[in-house]
């Protein structure tokens, strides 16, 4: 222990100190101090001083001391008054917000145009949409009807022409330029017949690959100067396929002076 009794000092004479050390003062000079706890009391004192000096270093650094903390207060205090004020502004503060957000209940609540009325037209439109008589799935039906017939027979003829004494050959050429293999029947008509159906002659070219071409000769029908027409049917629309058509002085597959090249025109069946 620091000391004896609650007092640092040594009681050397216990007779002379019967309770405590100065309460006799005929005998001060028996009082004897306690070094020990001298010793302790200056080591505590140094290391308050320390703690003290610490504290003052502390509270006067200029980057997290008392004047910064002073300042980031007002800083504070600024942004608290800032919001204040825009909390408060009659312009666009609380009270403002409250009167757009009333407009806004206004307008959803509306028998003319709000939420009630929305979820009526929605609904219209849903017995619009899923109308078994004019909804989406007729209208696919019909537009699956426009593709199927548009898919049948499609051709191209050149309409009629005439056709000289010299003119013997008929020169067809196909280029496929779809992604699938097509075929074309070519048919020439004799414009002297009625029908014109009657002693028709059907060249085919079938099973053409994609991005390649197709071509043939064939001697033309009948003799002297006659009228005919050449009809071109696919076996797709005729995006993608393209048909060329010639008449030819000689016979097929021979060099000739002359030819005459025919124009192929969309028909329908």
């Amino acid at each position: 222990m620091w000391f004896d009794g609650g007092f640092p000092w040594d009681k050397s004479d216990s007779e002379c100190f019967p309770d405590k050390c100065m309460s006799n003062p005929c005998h001060k000079d028996k009082c004897i101090p306690d070094k020990q706890f001298l010793m302790k009391l200056v080591k505590c004192l140094c290391i308050l001083k320390r703690e003290l000096e610490q504290c003052e270093k502390i509270l006067c650094n200029p980057k997290f001391g008392l004047k910064e903390i002073k300042s980031e207060v007002k800083q504070i205090e600024v942004n608290v008054e800032t919001i204040l004020e825009v909390i408060f502004s009659p312009t666009f503060g609380l009270r403002e917000i409250k009167t757009e957000v009333a407009g806004i209940e206004d307008a959803i609540f509306s028998p003319t145009f709000g939420l009630q009325e929305i979820k009526s037209e929605v609904a219209g439109i849903e017995d619009a949409v899923f109308s078994p008589t004019f909804g989406l799935q007729e209208i696919k039906t019909e537009i699956i009807e426009i593709l199927a017939n548009q898919g049948i027979a499609p051709y191209l003829s050149t309409g009629p022409f005439f056709v000289d004494c010299l003119e013997q050959t008929l020169h067809l050429k196909v280029l496929n330029y779809t992604t699938s293999s097509q075929s074309v029947n070519f048919i020439i008509h004799s414009l002297a017949n009625c029908p014109i159906t009657i002693g028709a002659i059907t060249v085919p070219l079938i099973n053409i690959p994609p991005c390649c071409a197709a071509f043939v000769e064939v001697p033309l029908p009948g003799e002297g100067e006659r009228n005919l027409e050449i009809r071109a049917e696919l076996s797709a629309a005729s995006q993608g396929i393209l048909i060329y058509a010639a008449t030819k002085t000689g016979l097929p597959n021979c060099q000739v002076p002359r030819s005459m090249n025919l124009n192929m025109l969309s028909g329908h069946p």
